[in-house]
C-alpha cells in the first residue's frame, strides 16, 4: 500500500479493526497513517506503521496508570 486509494484504505482500516478499535477509530488511524506516509514516503511503510499499533486492550492498559 503507498497510495490512499479506497481499496487501500479499507484494507488498513480492517487491520486496525483486527486489533480491538471501531470502525470510527480505525478509520482516524489510517488517515493519520497514509497522510504520514504521503509527507514522509521514505520512512515505514504503512504496513508496518499498522502493526506497530497497540491493541485496543494494550493501549487501555497503558492509559490506566
Amino acid at each position: 500500500m503507498k497510495n490512499m486509494t479506497y481499496r487501500n484504505l479499507m484494507t488498513a482500516i480492517k487491520k486496525i479493526q483486527k486489533k480491538g478499535w471501531s470502525f470510527e477509530e480505525a478509520e482516524k488511524s489510517a488517515r493519520r497513517i497514509f497522510a504520514q506516509y504521503e509527507a514522509y514516503p521514505m520512512g515505514m511503510s504503512i504496513e508496518a506503521q499498522i502493526d506497530q499499533l497497540l491493541t485496543k486492550e494494550e493501549w487501555e492498559e497503558e492509559n490506566k496508570q
